[in-house]
C-alpha cells in the first residue's frame, strides 16, 4: 500500500503546526469574511468609492509604514505572548464593528477609526506570526513547507471567505459576519495555547537589548546580511508591479472584455487557484533545495506572463496567465521569506521579516495607485506592459547581482545551510 503521507506538506508532521494548520485556517477564513462585509457595510452607508477606496488604503498601508518597528519589537518581546494579546485586539475590533453595524450606526469616520485600528495591529500580526513559525515546527529545513501551507490556507481563505460573506449578506446583516470574525480569532488562539511552545518562543531574547537600537543602525546590519540585501529588492518589484492587477481588475475587463460582473469573477477565481497550486508546490519541497532557483527564475516568469495578459483579449488565455502571474509571484515573494527565515540569526528574524512584510504587502497599496494613475494617462495595456517590463529589468539585474558577487552567494548558502 502507498505510504499517503509522502504526498503530505512535511510541516504537517509536526503535531504543532497541525494545531497553527488547523487555528489559523478558521481566523483566515473570518478574516476575509470581515474584509467583504466591511467594504460592503461602508459602500452601503455612504455610496462613495472614494471612501471604499480609503478602507482598503487604511487597511493595508501599515505594513509600509509599521515594518520596522513591528520587526523590533518583534525580537525584543515574547513572541507568543505578543500575538495572542494582538490577536485579542483584533478580536475586540471585530466585536466592536458588530456593536456598531447591530446598533445601526451610519458615522463612516467610526468604522473607517476601526479600520485603522485593524491596519495597525495586522502590520504586528503578520510579522510576530510568520516569525514564530521557525518556533512551530523546530527545524529551519520545514520553513519553507510550513510558509507554503500557510500561503494555501491564506488563498484558500481568499475563496471560501468571500462567497460565505456573499451568501451571509444575502440574508442577514453585516453584523452577524463582524461577530463571526471574532469568534474565528479563539479558533488560532486556542492553538497557540495547545501547542506547547519551547521556551524561546514565550520569553523574550536576552541578545536583543545589546542589538543597535537606532532604525540606521538596525537597517545597516539587516543589509549585512545577503538575503536582505540580494533578494529584497525583487519583492519589492513584485509587491509595487505585479499586484496591482487586483484593484485593476474592474477596469480591465470593462476594456478588454465585456464589462460583466461574473468576468471579474472568473479572472480573480483563476489567480486563486494559480496562487494556491503554487503554495501547495512550495509547502511540498523539503529543506532549501531549490528555493534560490525559484526565487530568481519567479519574476522573470511574472513579468513575461503579465506582459502577455497586458495584449490578451481572449478570456481563457487570459485567465490561464492569470493563474501564472499570480503563482509565478507567490513562488518568489515566499521563497524570499523562507530564505530569510533559514539565514538570518534569530535575534534579527523579526526585523528580517518586517522589513520583507514592508516590501511587499506594504507597496502592494502605493503600485495601486501608482497603476491607477497611469492608466488614466497612457491606458490599461501600456500600464500593465511597463509593469511587466519594470519587473522583468528588476528579476535580471537581481541575478546579475547576486551571480557576479560570488562571495555573497557563497554566504547565502553557507547560512542556509547551516
Amino acid at each position: 500500500m502507498a505510504d499517503w503521507h509522502l504526498w503530505l506538506p512535511p510541516a504537517l508532521a509536526k503535531p504543532r503546526f497541525r494545531y497553527y494548520a488547523a487555528g489559523h485556517s478558521v481566523s483566515v477564513i473570518g478574516g476575509w469574511i470581515q474584509q467583504v462585509a466591511l467594504a460592503w457595510l461602508v459602500f452601503r452607508l455612504s455610496g462613495s468609492p472614494l471612501l471604499l477606496g480609503v478602507t482598503g488604503f487604511l487597511l493595508n498601508i501599515f505594513y509600509l509604514l509599521l515594518g520596522p518597528a513591528a520587526g523590533a519589537a518583534t525580537d525584543r518581546f515574547p513572541k507568543l505572548q505578543m500575538l495572542i494579546v494582538i490577536d485579542l485586539v483584533l478580536a475586540a475590533c471585530a466585536g466592536l464593528l458588530a456593536a456598531l453595524a447591530w446598533s445601526h450606526v451610519v458615522f463612516i469616520p467610526a468604522y473607517l477609526a476601526i479600520a485603522t485600528l485593524i491596519g495597525i495591529a495586522n502590520a504586528f500580526e503578520m510579522t510576530v506570526r510568520q516569525t514564530l513559525i521557525r518556533d512551530i515546527v523546530e527545524e529551519r529545513a520545514l520553513i519553507s513547507s510550513a510558509l507554503g501551507v500557510s500561503a494555501m490556507l491564506f488563498n484558500g481563505g481568499r475563496m471560501v471567505g468571500p462567497a460565505i460573506a456573499g451568501l451571509a449578506l444575502a440574508y442577514v446583516s453585516e453584523a452577524w459576519c463582524f461577530a463571526a470574525n471574532a469568534l474565528s480569532y479563539g479558533a488560532i488562539i486556542a492553538a497557540l495555547l495547545a501547542m506547547h511552545l519551547p521556551e524561546s518562543a514565550r520569553t523574550a531574547s536576552g541578545r536583543s537589548s545589546a542589538l543597535p537600537q537606532g532604525l540606521a543602525a538596525g537597517l545597516s546590519v539587516l543589509l549585512s546580511f545577503p538575503a536582505v540585501r540580494y533578494l529584497l529588492p525583487t519583492v519589492v518589484a513584485l509587491g509595487l508591479f505585479a499586484t496591482p492587477y487586483v484593484p485593476l481588475m474592474p477596469s480591465i475587463v470593462a476594456d478588454f472584455f465585456d464589462a460583466k460582473s461574473s468576468t471579474v469573477g472568473w479572472l480573480m477565481s483563476a489567480a486563486g487557484l494559480g496562487a494556491l497550486a503554487s503554495a501547495a508546490y512550495l509547502s511540498l519541497q523539503p529543506g532549501y533545495g531549490r528555493q534560490l532557483r525559484l526565487q530568481t527564475i519567479a519574476p522573470l516568469v511574472t513579468g513575461s506572463v503579465l506582459i502577455a495578459f497586458a495584449w490578451s483579449r481572449t478570456l481563457p488565455l487570459s485567465m490561464l496567465l492569470l493563474a501564472g502571474l499570480a503563482g509565478s509571484a507567490l513562488i518568489g515573494v515566499n521563497s524570499t521569506n523562507a530564505m530569510l527565515q533559514q539565514s538570518v540569526p534569530d535575534e534579527w528574524r523579526g526585523r528580517a521579516i518586517g522589513l520583507y512584510s514592508m516590501s511587499f504587502a506594504g507597496t502592494a497599496p502605493l503600485g495601486g495607485l501608482l497603476a491607477g494613475f497611469l492608466a488614466d494617462r497612457i491606458g490599461l495595456t501600456a500600464t500593465l506592459t511597463l509593469n511587466g517590463c519594470i519587473i522583468l529589468v528588476a528579476g535580471l539585474v537581481g541575478r546579475w547581482r547576486l551571480h557576479n558577487h560570488p562571495e555573497a552567494l557563497r554566504g547565502l548558502m553557507r547560512s542556509l545551510m547551516r
